[in-house]
């Protein structure tokens, strides 16, 4: 199973460079992830010169969406075992903010996918 750590390390590199700037066009929003009620990291795609992922919530407050879920349901979400809409009909993903931003999560978590260190296996 893929970390949190693993996770937001390869958002970062999605969000970096063009890539970042394609997101942005498609994404433009402030999102704070809290994972497992103590981890907490920043998704910055309002503009874009400043695409970023940061530990920590750098908006103080006045982010565009909250995203609140466990690391095993991140994982899930990561490894396509389920879709954030289902996730969130489940009751597993909280979501706090404009919900037009939470639909397009899953253009986020792929750009995500493709930066993650494949496993071996």
């Amino acid at each position: 199973m893929t970390s949190t750590a693993e996770v937001f390390a390869a958002m970062s590199e999605a969000v970096a460079g063009n890539g970042g700037k394609s997101l942005q066009r498609k994404f433009k929003g402030k999102v704070v992830f809290t994972i497992n009620g103590d981890k907490v990291y920043s998704l910055d795609l309002s503009s874009p010169t400043n695409c970023k992922v940061a530990e920590g919530d750098i908006f103080e407050g006045k982010s565009d969406l909250q995203v609140m879920c466990s690391e095993e349901v991140m994982g899930k979400m990561i490894n396509k075992e389920i879709q954030p809409q289902q996730a969130f009909m489940k009751g597993m993903l909280k979501i706090k903010g404009k919900m037009n931003l939470a639909m397009k999560l899953t253009a986020v978590l792929a750009a995500t996918r493709k930066k993650l260190p494949s496993s071996k296996l």
